[in-house]
This record gives C-alpha cells, sequence and structure tokens, in this order.
C-alpha cells in the first residue's frame, strides 16, 4: 500500500472503532431497561403503609436535605414540588440549608446600593452610574409612585379607556407588571429591535396568559413609559430610543390614547414621581421603600424559604414538615463539629453536615437533591419501598439525572452537553455500577446510619458526592444501588460555566484518587481495586477521547493536501462512513426529542424560525463533541503544575417561572 492508502486506513479504523464506542449507548440501554426502568413497582401510598404492616415494620422515615446558598430564583418551586411528592406526610421532612454568609453578605450590599442611590439624587457622585440592582431598585420604586398616579386621577377623556382591565387586576400583580415591564424596557436601552414590545412584556412576565396580555399589555405600557422618562430625568440624562416606539405602539393598540395624550400624560407623571422621589431622599422614607424593592427583587435564599415557610402554614399544609437550616458562618465543617469563632469557606459538604445535625430522630434514610431539582413524584415511594423490603441493599440509592430543564437559557454547546448526560444518567450509569461505587450529590438517598458510621461528607474535597460513595462502600461494604426515577435539573447557560463546573468535577476526581493513596482506607485489595479502575474512567478515559478528538481535523487537513487514498476501501465502506456523521446527528435530534418533556418551555422560541434554530444549533455536535473532554484534560494539566482550582465554586442557576401553587 502507498502512504496514502496507509493513511486512510488508519483513519476509516479510527473512525469505525469510534462508531462501535458509540454503539455501546444501545447495549447500555438494552441493559437499564431490562434491569431496572422495566421492573419499576407500580406502588401507591396506601399500598406502602399496607405492606409496612404486613412486615410489621413502620414506614420508613425519610429526610431530604437541599443545600442552598444565593439559589433564590429557584429554590421556592423546589420547595413546592418536593411537598407534592407522594410520600406518607407524617413520615417526610424537608430540610432546605442555606448559609448565613449569604445573608450578612445581602444586607451590606442592600446598605451600599442604598448610599449609592442617595448620593447620586444629592449630586455627591457626578458622572457615575448606578449598578445594575441599584438601577432595578429605582425603576421598582418609580413604578409603585406612577402606578399610583394612574390610579387615582384622569387626565384626558380617552384616558380611562386604556386603564380599566389593568386596574381590575389585583393590586400586588398590578405594581409586579407594571415594575418589571419597565425593568425590561430599561435593559433593552440601545438595542430596541431585539425584541417586540408585546415580547417584551411577555419576556417579563411570564405568568401571564396571551389573552392577559393581549387584554392588558397596551395599558402597562402607558404606565411604564413614564417610569422611564422619570429614571431618565433623575439619573440618565439621555433618551430611551425605546420610549419612543413604546408611545407609538401604545397609541397603535389603543386609538383613544394619541401619541399627544400620552406624551402629555408622560410628561406630567414623570415630573410628578421625581419630584415626589427627591422629595422622598430628604427623609427615610425612600430608604425604606428601596430597601423593600431590593428585597422584592433580589431576596436572599433565606427570605423566600421563610415566605414559602408561611405561606404553606397559611395555606394548611403540616406535613411534610418544612425545615429551614442555617449553617453558622464559623461552622468547621465535620459532622457533629464546633463552631471556631471564625468565617470559614462554604462547600456543600459542610452544609449537608449541619444540617444533618437537625434530622428527626425517626429518620432512617436522608435524600439529597440540589436547589434546583425537581424529582419524579413517585421517588419516594420507590426508596421506602426497597427499604421495607431490602435495608441492606438499598443503603445507598442513586438515580439519575436529566439537566436539561434549562435548555431554552442554554448555548448551543451547552444544550448538546445536557442532551448526552441525560442519556449517559439514563443508560450508563446503571452499567457503571458493575464497576464503580458512583454516588453523586443529588437524586441519591443514603441509609443516615450508614451516614454518620462512615463520618458524614468530606467537606474538603470537591466532588464530596463520589468521595462519599467510595468511602462507604470501602469502611462499610455499601455499594450503591441503581434507582429508576429521575430527577430533571439544571445545567450551566454558558461554556465558561460548564467549563469551571467540569473543571471542578475533574479536579475532584483527582483527589479522591489521592485521598484513596493518603488515607489508606478500607481493605488493601479493594482499595487497589477500586483506584486503579477510577484511573481508567478518570485520566486514561479522559486523555483518550481529547486525542481522539483531534482525528476529525488531522484527516481534514490530509485529505485537503492528498495524503488520503480513499480507493483502498471499498465504495460500501466509503459510504458507511459518510453515514456515521448522519447517525450522531441523528441520535443528538433524538436525545433532544426523548427529553423533550423535561424541559421548561416557558423560554421556547416563538414562530418557526425560532424552533428551526433550535434544531440547527444540535448540528454544531462535532465542534461540541470537541469541547466535552477539555476542562477534565484541562484539570490534569492545572493537577500536574499545582495550579488546579482549591475552593468549592457553586453552579450558577437559570431563573425559571414561579410554579402554580
Amino acid at each position: 500500500m502507498t502512504t496514502a492508502e496507509t493513511l486512510y486506513v488508519v483513519t476509516f479504523s479510527v473512525y469505525l472503532l469510534f462508531f462501535l464506542l458509540f454503539a455501546r449507548f444501545f447495549v447500555w440501554r438494552y441493559y437499564s431497561e431490562r434491569k431496572y426502568w422495566n421492573r419499576r413497582p407500580s406502588i401507591t401510598e396506601s399500598e406502602l403503609v399496607s405492606l409496612a404492616h404486613r412486615l410489621g415494620k413502620q414506614v420508613p422515615f425519610i429526610s431530604v436535605l437541599v443545600p442552598a446558598r444565593n439559589e433564590a430564583v429557584v429554590i421556592e418551586n423546589t420547595i413546592r414540588h418536593l411537598v407534592s411528592l407522594r410520600y406518607p406526610k407524617q413520615s417526610l421532612e424537608i430540610l432546605v440549608v442555606t448559609d448565613e454568609k449569604e445573608t450578612q453578605a445581602t444586607e451590606d450590599e442592600r446598605q451600599n446600593i442604598i448610599k449609592e442611590v442617595l448620593d447620586l439624587i444629592h449630586k455627591q457622585r457626578n458622572g457615575c452610574e448606578l449598578s445594575q440592582k441599584a438601577r432595578e431598585g429605582i425603576i421598582a420604586v418609580l413604578s409603585d409612585l406612577a402606578l399610583a398616579e394612574f390610579v387615582s386621577r384622569k387626565f384626558e377623556d380617552g384616558y380611562s379607556l386604556g386603564i380599566p382591565d389593568l386596574c381590575l387586576l389585583p393590586a400586588r400583580e398590578r405594581q409586579l407588571i407594571v415594575r418589571d415591564i419597565s425593568i425590561e424596557i430599561m435593559n433593552c436601552k440601545g438595542t430596541p429591535k431585539t425584541k417586540t414590545l408585546r415580547g417584551i412584556v411577555k419576556s417579563a412576565c411570564p405568568w401571564l396568559s396571551e389573552l392577559d396580555i393581549d387584554r392588558i399589555y397596551p395599558a402597562s405600557l402607558a404606565v411604564s413609559i413614564p417610569v422611564l422618562a422619570a429614571y431618565t430625568q433623575l439619573f440618565d440624562g439621555t433618551s430611551y430610543p425605546i420610549l419612543k416606539k413604546a408611545i407609538h405602539h401604545t397609541a397603535r393598540a389603543n386609538h383613544e390614547l394619541t401619541q399627544d395624550i400620552i406624551l402629555r400624560m408622560t410628561e406630567f407623571i414623570a415630573g410628578r414621581v421625581a419630584t415626589e422621589l427627591k422629595s422622598a431622599a430628604k427623609s427615610q422614607v425612600l430608604q425604606h421603600k428601596l430597601l423593600e424593592a431590593l428585597k422584592d427583587l433580589y431576596p436572599t435564599t433565606q427570605e423566600v424559604v421563610a415566605s414559602v415557610q408561611a405561606d404553606l402554614i397559611h395555606r394548611g399544609f403540616r406535613y411534610p414538615t418544612v425545615k429551614h437550616v442555617v449553617v453558622p458562618l464559623d461552622f468547621e465543617g465535620k459532622l457533629g463539629g464546633v463552631r471556631t469563632g471564625r468565617s470559614v469557606p462554604s462547600t456543600k459538604g459542610r452544609a449537608l453536615n449541619w444540617g444533618l445535625g437537625f434530622l428527626d430522630p425517626r429518620s432512617e434514610i436522608c435524600g439529597f437533591y440540589d436547589a434546583e431539582s425537581r424529582p419524579h413524584r413517585d421517588v419516594l415511594l420507590y426508596v421506602g419501598y426497597r427499604r421495607l423490603l431490602d435495608p441492606k441493599g438499598s443503603r445507598v440509592l442513586q438515580g439519575p439525572v436529566f439537566q436539561v430543564r434549562n435548555f431554552y437559557s442554554m448555548s448551543p454547546f451547552c444544550r448538546i452537553a445536557s442532551l448526552y448526560q441525560a442519556i449517559a444518567h439514563d443508560w450508563y450509569l446503571p452499567w457503571l455500577f458493575r464497576r464503580l461505587p458512583f454516588v453523586g450529590g443529588t437524586n441519591v438517598f443514603v441509609e443516615k446510619n450508614l451516614l454518620f458510621e462512615i463520618g458524614g461528607w468530606d467537606y474538603t474535597v470537591l466532588t464530596e458526592d463520589l468521595e462519599l460513595g467510595v468511602r462507604a462502600y470501602l469502611l462499610n461494604s455499601a455499594w450503591p444501588e441503581y434507582l429508576p426515577y429521575h430527577s430533571s435539573e439544571q445545567t450551566p447557560p454558558n461554556f465558561k460555566a460548564f467549563f469551571k463546573q467540569r473543571l471542578r468535577w475533574g479536579t475532584g476526581h483527582l483527589q479522591v484518587v489521592d485521598k484513596l493513596e493518603e488515607e489508606q482506607m478500607g481493605e488493601p485489595r479493594e482499595r487497589r481495586k477500586i483506584k486503579a479502575r477510577l484511573i481508567v474512567k478518570g485520566q486514561v478515559e479522559w486523555l483518550a477521547y481529547q486525542l481522539a478528538t483531534f482525528v476529525p481535523p488531522v484527516a481534514m487537513v490530509l485529505h485537503y493536501k492528498n495524503l488520503l487514498d480513499p480507493h483502498i476501501v471499498p465504495p460500501a465502506g466509503r459510504w458507511l462512513l459518510t453515514m456515521f456523521s448522519a447517525v450522531y446527528l441523528g441520535f443528538t435530534v433524538y436525545a433532544f426529542r426523548r427529553y423533550g418533556p423535561y424541559l421548561d418551555t416557558s423560554l421556547e422560541p416563538d414562530g418557526f424560525l425560532g424552533r428551526l434554530m433550535v434544531y440547527v444549533g444540535l448540528m454544531l455536535l462535532p465542534l461540541a463533541a470537541f469541547m466535552f473532554p477539555v476542562p477534565y484534560t484541562a484539570a490534569l494539566m492545572l493537577k500536574a503544575v499545582g495550579k488546579e482550582p482549591k475552593v468549592w465554586v457553586k453552579t450558577p442557576r437559570t431563573g425559571e417561572r414561579k410554579m402554580a401553587v
């Protein structure tokens, strides 16, 4: 064979090997469905109670712990979902574990924002711009003032015709609509063509139905216009291009409100609210109003949890009990540890160890979920069922996590990554349990006694979940069992956040390998076996996958330089090679369709073109595949030079529409 023929045979063989590795997905699917998904029992609460009675046992008491620091945008929906899970309610408690540092930092920030606003009003900081939170806080205050003026006054005969539908809404909803639309318009400054005004209303108020938007958005815009005009007078000094568009659009939507009427209303109301705001700044009134606005716009996790607790009690929800546990800033981190008198870095393991000190004495099983988790509504019934039938074999139950819910808020790369991770948890995780005692940090249930026997979570490593699974096996022979009930969650919305999360996972994996050697835990033979498997699933596979990603670009260069001779392979083989790409792309679309029910559709693009672009983004699979292993190989390189991350960093969340109560 010539050199070109040899190179093509090598390239063809590598592509064929890739496809065979890809085909393992279908082997894993067959295994997971045959062993787990198709064998899930159908059990109700009454059947679980009857089973416990027949066995002479109590219904297992389950404690679900949710660590939540800076999670105000998602924690309310999570609590409301968890209390709705199907399980005997008096045998369940939910512990939300927050961090005192969040409250302390937020209080300082709010006082700084208030000082920033007052300084600008009193002209002590000429030329300085307001921060994002300060701007939105002031807009909220101005919105309330403007809405009060509109509701209490009549300006023109035509004015009242634009407002009645808005005024029929409850006062609180009215305030939220005007506030959020005003903020959304402000954030469109300079780019008025990026959204239609109706689209602005829809994105600002996702809880409104299409009918409500049609009915009230012209009036809402009419109130929002002077809010922005007043803000411009007070702080900005420039005009918002979108204001003219809003005035024109409002006049078109309601013929009784001419542009002349709206301009006069805008000038009058803007002047009134600007004057009132300056007057309030001379007393404590503005500080109070601004503080309340900031609490509403940017509440702490603690404030949201307390609000949900109060609402549940008001609505008669006595069970399950929802506990709010706050980690002191000086807690050292160990299970049963002490307070040091100085601030200690926050980690997930540290928060969970503190939370374990507040369990109900009846607790048998501890479940762990992230702050944005939405577990299957029957998951607890299965956990209780397995506990009753096989308490020893079900000491650790780990379920799949479909991190796709914020799909429409992600970049195309992250969308593809989320789909393939969902497939891996769905099909591959049961197969992985044949080799490794893998434990994730969410959708996992651990026997309480086991947790206390092995000393709780390691708060010093970056992957406290993997470390717990390894330690539970080596110290107590507890091997995880696959839990065939999913939880839907989020993936970081952009590559930067994705990279940081995966870099932490990769570094934590390496830390666990090092810890096995340093602490000599467990029986030597088992420890060596687990360490070897971790190295294969970690360092070896990461490097192999990263090297594999260079094959396609190298092949393209060789082809361009006429260094590949495809004639050595029969035409059928070359045709097969071409089909591989179509299979990969088709499988990606299949994954998108398969996990579609778990996506939050409130941010789904409007119109045919928007939805088409979602599918076009999936075609970036070849580029995405190249980037998948990068954070892990980066962890290897950084570890080699001693520059790996040392601090636990929380994954950012995407805001979600509030759940119906």
